[in-house]
């Protein structure tokens, strides 16, 4: 009778033991499953401010584009000149040169993604495509970053320090706000800075930073646009 009531203990603690088992599991499943809820939850709140700073980052980004095409043109314009093509009009000249002087740079929008980066949750995003092509336009913009450092030095170095003493600016800036300003210009002090090597080395690198940044801002828009469409699609899941 005892080795009976021991086999039906023994049983019965085992019986107990399994079904602890079994409430532990579920309660580990469950808990799995409300964090997965969570991050999820998490995740498409994420996607949703990112894909915001996208899409104004996308609009920046046109903007920037199509300036760095006018100062590549206008870069061009002014190299010609140096090399023997007659000015037609000193506006023109003055217009072109404000063009190409007047600094614009484009900051990105993406204040979602960098505090996904800060806080070392960039693995929240579950979609490796939509990560690797954010991932891709946080790197561009980096190497983007160093080549626009290096043109304002040039900047500097070749045209603002040359034409400070040369050029009036308030001529220049009011001439490229309204080509048709009916302004007294300086035939001389234009006719001065056309023997300036240095100014035209200026020009010749301003033209040449100018069609690179655009060249990698056209990248970086294309990625934008596909990390568009991957996160909409997302979306939609």
């Amino acid at each position: 009778m005892e080795k009976n009531k021991t086999k039906k203990y023994f049983k019965y603690a085992i019986g107990e033991i399994i079904l602890v088992v079994i409430g532990i599991l579920i309660a580990l499943q469950i808990n799995n499953l409300n964090e997965t809820h969570k991050n999820k939850e998490q995740e498409l709140i994420t996607l949703e401010n990112i894909l915001q700073d996208l899409q104004n980052d996308k609009t920046g980004l046109k903007n920037i584009i199509e300036r760095r095409t006018s100062k590549a043109t206008s870069a061009g314009i002014m190299v010609s000149y140096y090399n023997g093509v007659k000015i037609d009009a000193l506006t023109n000249y003055y217009f072109n040169w404000t063009n190409v002087l007047i600094w614009e740079a484009h900051y990105p929008r993406n204040i979602a993604f960098k505090e996904l980066i800060n806080s070392g949750n960039v693995s929240l995003i579950r979609n490796a495509n939509i990560r690797n092509a954010l991932l891709d336009i946080n790197a561009s913009y980096e190497k983007l970053f160093v080549i626009r450092e290096h043109m304002y030095d040039d900047y500097t170095l070749y045209l603002y320090s040359p034409y400070a003493g040369m050029i009036d600016y308030g001529d220049g800036i009011k001439i490229w706000s309204n080509p048709n300003s009916k302004i007294e210009l300086s035939e001389e002090d234009v006719n001065m800075a056309l023997k300036n090597k240095t100014i035209k080395n200026g020009f010749t690198l301003a033209s040449f930073n100018n069609i690179l940044l655009k060249e990698q801002l056209i990248k970086i828009l294309n990625t934008v646009n596909l990390a568009i469409n991957l996160i909409e699609k997302e979306d939609e899941k």
